[in-house]
């Protein structure tokens, strides 16, 4: 087995992992929602936090990003759960923009040494066709779109190239945008007691998340054979 894949493997096999301890300890939350009285105590909590509520969850959303391995559905679900679809949105675009501005600049001063210490050189040299490809912004869009691809490791390789800091992040917030939305739709349905929407948002986020895992790698394995 070439050393890419194997360290595709270990990176999908860490995340799964931790998306399961996540949504274990998320759904005592998740099963609470069902009792109109809790979802209303939810709601006066989030009100008497003000602004800090905003900020603690930004904090979480940039520490998210920075720590790429933990996954950041369950966060996303949470912010559109307290602030709603759009404004859950606002919060997790704000904070990938921030985290991922500071991982540019952090990346474009210390190079690559940095994204080998966190990741290994395995990982990073599947990724060496980032550096080589003539259509950079179709490649970084698609694979900041598809779910169960690692975006947030992607935040870490791209610096790398020679994209531009305003170009990168214009692209890979504006692809992020609705794997976030349906997570923070998900997040509002659950407080507003909505579980049709619940159901099928939920389906489309498992859909969405199995599609990905099954064909994200194979496109990766294409980019890889062309360039």
């Amino acid at each position: 087995m070439k050393s890419p894949v194997r360290a595709g493997i270990l990176f999908f096999t860490v995340f799964i992992i931790l998306s399961v301890i996540l949504c274990i300890l998320f759904w005592p939350f998740i099963t609470r929602l069902r009792f109109p009285e809790y979802r209303d105590q939810f709601g006066l909590w989030i009100e008497k936090q003000g602004f800090r509520g905003v900020l603690i969850l930004l904090g979480i959303q940039i520490l998210q990003i920075l720590v790429a391995v933990i996954p950041g559905g369950p966060m996303e679900v949470l912010a559109g759960a307290a602030y709603g679809a759009l404004g859950g949105l606002g919060i997790c675009l704000l904070g990938s923009f921030a985290a991922s501005t500071a991982i540019f600049l952090a990346v474009r001063k210390f190079g690559a040494p940095l994204v080998i210490r966190f990741f290994g050189r395995e990982l990073t040299d599947k990724y060496t066709f980032l550096g080589d490809t003539r259509k950079l912004s179709l490649v970084l869009f698609l694979l900041f779109l598809i779910p169960g691809l690692p975006k947030d490791t992607l935040t870490y390789i791209v610096p790398l190239g020679n994209i531009k800091l305003s170009r990168f992040i214009i692209i890979s917030n504006f692809a992020r945008i609705p794997a976030i939305l349906t997570s923070t739709i998900l997040g509002d349905s659950m407080i507003s007691g909505n579980w049709l929407m619940i159901s099928i948002f939920f389906l489309i986020i498992a859909a969405m998340g199995i599609l990905g895992l099954l064909y994200g790698e194979k496109m990766i394995g294409r980019f890889r054979q062309k360039n």
